[in-house]
């Protein structure tokens, strides 16, 4: 832990250095070098199509800002008799150092989100309005030769302490044939396994996936990537805790996700996915059952994330998650030009104990959202966006960005058990809501979003929002933005 400490104070100045190092390297000679000196040639713009994300779109003027690659640091040199291998630095995702092989290769990435959150009604327990650090992720990953690839990524939650991501080594022979091992998203549901947070439309997922999803495990899966992704496949064995790094389950769970584009040639429907996934395992030492949240994800469980969301169903402190835990999701999603739709629907059971007393809890769920780009930009899949005309005043880009209004339908219940077995008191808390998030993302340019949002949570049955006044409500409202830079 001490050294995890050093590291990530110190992380800081040593991506500083390494840059000031490529800078010295890449400044111009002021003399002729001396005979047998390495001449660098300075920083350079470089395209790479080939790296090009789904939401790009090559061809703008301000493009030849987004990859620059320093030349030759070394050129045959030696070191005790033995050759050096070339080495280049290059910025387009992330700081990346590599051989000009490219068989090794370490890429650094940085993510940080800051949200800003008003409560309607301004008097709830426990949210609290104000700002939060959702995520702030620091990304170590690249490969070593083309066959093995890595990930070591660290993150400070809203909880506000450092904690592993990911940690995860995968053996890649072939894109459709993959093994990888280690701690990584679980692949269960499209809304969690297709792409990561800083990629959505609406600012978290919707009800389901947010309250019930397996985020991330250790564990083994099987997995590939079939004819340049029109079939994608994956099967697992994961350690099946809810929270936390520790595998405290004696249990494995086993998931498989597959996801088709079935369209081939098809110009209106190239990119039309359709699949489905399901997750079947058993908690078999008493877990904690953590509230149910509208804005931020249930395995977050501490006094900062408990005052970040709107809670509309809490469980009696004597309640335990204890049983098997089985679901399953269908899952369908379009993109169009500007156009992003997605939807999911799960269903899933899942065992709890009460003064040893179990119940199975039965859960429904569905999410539908849209979003377009008002500014041209065009939509193969939720990835990086590249600004037609980004916004950069100090180089001389005075474009909008991108700007890209979206909206999100989101329903969630639970069944009449939770209730009738005392899981939960029917008097505070609601076991069906219907959710609407609706808004604008704005890229000024590919490493910066603004999220605007406005969240509106309809419940069922009147939810206990102040204990003192015993005041209860039947909606809420949530008035979000957030800030986020990822590069």
């Amino acid at each position: 832990m001490f050294f995890l400490r050093l590291f990530l104070r110190q992380g800081r100045w040593t991506l500083a250095c390494l840059i000031m190092l490529a800078a010295v390297h890449a400044a111009p000679a002021q003399t002729r070098p001396a005979p047998g000196a390495v001449e660098y040639e300075g920083i350079v713009p470089r395209q790479h199509p080939e790296r090009l994300p789904a939401l790009s779109e090559p061809g703008s003027d301000f493009e030849s800002f987004e990859s620059f690659e320093t030349a030759e640091l070394a050129e045959s040199l030696d070191y005790d008799g033995e050759s050096v291998r070339d080495l280049k630095l290059e910025f387009d995702a992330g700081v990346t150092i590599a051989t000009h092989d490219e068989e090794f290769e370490l890429r650094i990435r940085v993510m940080e989100q800051t949200d800003f959150k008003l409560f309607l009604p301004t008097n709830q327990e426990p949210a609290r309005p104000g700002a939060y650090i959702p995520r702030f992720r620091t990304y170590f990953e690249g490969h070593i030769s083309h066959s093995y690839e890595y990930e070591l990524s660290l993150q400070r939650s809203v909880e506000g302490t450092f904690d592993l991501l990911d940690a995860s080594i995968n053996f890649s022979p072939h894109d459709a044939f993959q093994i990888k091992v280690g701690r990584f998203i679980v692949p269960y549901s499209y809304d969690w396994f297709d792409h990561l947070e800083q990629y959505f439309m609406a600012p978290e997922r919707g009800l389901y996936p947010l309250n019930f999803g397996l985020s991330r495990e250790a564990g083994a899966m099987l997995w590939g990537d079939i004819d340049e992704g029109r079939l994608k496949y994956a099967f697992g064995v994961f350690s099946g805790q809810l929270t936390g790094l520790a595998d405290s389950n004696t249990t494995r769970d086993m998931v498989g996700y597959l996801n088709a584009r079935p369209f081939h040639g098809a110009p209106l429907w190239e990119y039309f996915n359709v699949g489905l996934s399901g997750a079947f395992g058993d908690q078999a030492f008493p877990g904690e059952a953590l509230p149910l949240r509208s804005s931020i994800q249930s395995s977050e469980n501490d006094e900062a994330a408990n005052a970040a969301s709107s809670v509309f169903l809490e469980f009696d402190e004597e309640v335990e998650v204890l049983g098997q835990r089985n679901q399953g999701a269908l899952h369908a999603a379009w993109y169009l030009g500007g156009m992003s739709l997605e939807s999911e629907v799960e269903v899933g059971k899942f065992g709890y104990s009460k003064a040893g007393t179990a119940t199975n809890v039965h859960v429904f769920g569905y999410h539908v959202a849209a979003s377009y780009f008002l500014t041209g930009e065009q939509v193969t899949g939720r990835s990086i966006v590249v600004p037609h005309r980004p916004f950069a005043p100090r180089s001389g880009a005075y474009g909008p960005g991108a700007i890209e209004p979206f909206v999100r339908y989101s329903y969630l219940t639970l069944g009449d058990e939770v209730f009738t077995d005392g899981l939960a008191d029917e008097a505070e808390s609601t076991r069906s809501l219907s959710m609407v998030d609706t808004g604008v993302n704005w890229y000024p340019n590919r490493y910066i979003k603004l999220y605007l949002n406005w969240q509106a949570s309809l419940y069922d049955s009147p939810v206990l929002i102040e204990r003192e006044t015993g005041q209860r409500v039947r909606q809420s409202h949530t008035l979000w933005a957030r800030l986020q830079v990822f590069f």
